[in-house]
């Protein structure tokens, strides 16, 4: 029996100001029709903000109508092992979501903090030893640099377990520069314990797998998850490459759902060890899909 009646993807942005197009937020809302997977929309949102509405709906259609939801975000959950108590003085995921989101700064158009708030975290929590790198080449932060800090030799290291079987994954403390997924992670996080905390719909929704364990059954109706859509091959196609990427995403959960796969994915992974699961359960999180090596071919069919 599939675990989900609706699956929504999403591809976050980093930006500082109202972008639509390559390289800004979009998101795909599928859902299974009897056999068959339907998109009901694929869409681009030119701010977080304007995104976050969205999600308030769709959380609150499906909690209404007795559907499961799972939302997925490609942006890190989590900082590796060490950042919480760095940062809050306890090894708890929800306790740095919340320092977060009362630190973080993020305006309807976009406008935010992230580089002030690195620089600062830097000062303060990682004196001597920068964690955070990477800002605009025309402004100057005091403790950001531009370059990238020697590698950590102590906890917090430059990546989480779960990056290591990401081809090609970039450390969360990298702010800017290709590829990079710190401000992502910042901005979502921020957004997302916001949301868990002042929608009213947070009772409802599951942080997999940091409130759910690595399980395939879950109480809550709505699930959110870390997801790496770069696991995925994309078909040819002549539109944007984070539409064409949300939706691939949405319909093979989808179909992964639906004969089963899903719930494989997301279960223990093999590769992890006892106190690996229980670092990923209580600070680093983990990326849905990543770990499962019989299933290296499955991701991309």
């Amino acid at each position: 029996m599939p675990l989900f009646d609706r699956i929504l993807i999403v591809d976050w942005s980093g930006a500082g100001q109202p972008v639509t197009g390559k390289n800004s937020l979009w998101a795909c809302l599928a859902r299974r029709e009897g056999d068959r997977v339907v998109i009901d929309w694929n869409e681009n949102f030119p701010t977080r903000h304007a995104f976050m509405q969205r999600l308030d709906v769709v959380v609150g259609a499906a909690i209404a109508e007795g559907q499961r939801l799972l939302c997925g975000f490609d942006f890190a959950f989590g900082y590796p092992a060490g950042t919480a108590e760095r940062l809050t003085g306890r090894a708890d995921w929800r306790a740095l979501w919340r320092k977060t989101a009362d630190e973080i700064e993020d305006a309807p158009d976009n406008r935010n903090n992230r580089f002030d708030l690195a620089s600062r975290w830097n000062a303060t929590h990682f004196a001597g030893e920068p964690r955070f790198w990477g800002r605009p080449y025309q402004h100057v932060y005091a403790d950001l640099s531009d370059k990238k800090p020697p590698a950590p030799t102590n906890a917090p290291l430059a990546f989480r377990r779960s990056e290591y079987f990401a081809k090609g994954a970039k450390s969360v403390w990298q702010l800017t520069y290709n590829g990079s997924v710190g401000s992502q992670t910042l901005l979502g996080i921020a957004r997302l314990s916001r949301f868990l905390d002042e929608s009213g719909h947070g009772e409802n929704v599951a942080v997999w797998p940091f409130e759910t364990g690595f399980a395939g059954t879950f109480e809550k109706p709505v699930v959110f998850a870390e997801i790496y859509p770069s696991l995925f091959a994309l078909p040819e196609g002549g539109e944007v490459k984070d539409a064409l990427q949300v939706r691939t995403v949405a319909e093979t959960f989808a179909r992964f759902d639906a004969d089963g796969r899903l719930g494989i994915l997301l279960d223990r992974p093999a590769v992890l060890t006892d106190d690996e699961v229980a670092v990923s359960i209580a600070e680093e999180g983990w990326v849905l899909g990543i770990g499962h090596l019989e299933l290296p071919r499955e991701m991309a069919a």
